[in-house]
């Protein structure tokens, strides 16, 4: 009833299962691996163990997948509109802003 796809599926999990009870759960990323991991793999090809610590990780946090969905929505807002990316960002610190933070950066010395 279940079909192919079950019983693929049921064996992933068994592979799964064997590989955390051997040990691998050490691989499994913290939020901040996790968070890291997301923004390699929009650069990158990451890893098999890579890969299947960050599907762990997010199957169990909700946190990272949201995270992940709102750095992949940036990402594809940036290359929608990369004319708009140089106006965002000032080419040139201001004369007040470089004297700014020399002012303080000598008060914390």
């Amino acid at each position: 009833m279940g079909g192919p796809f079950a019983a693929e599926a049921k064996t992933i999990l068994k592979k799964i299962s064997a590989l955390l009870k051997s040990g691998f759960y050490t691989l499994l990323p913290t939020c901040r691996d996790a968070s890291r991991l997301q923004s390699e793999a929009l650069d990158e090809h990451l890893s098999f163990s890579k890969r299947l610590g960050l599907s762990l990780h997010l199957l169990i946090c909700k946190w990272c997948r949201r995270y992940g969905k709102q750095i992949r929505f940036l990402r594809d807002a940036a290359h929608e509109h990369p004319e708009n990316l140089s106006d965002a960002v000032p080419q040139k610190l201001s004369n007040e802003a470089r004297e700014r933070i020399k002012r303080r950066l000598q008060a914390g010395e």
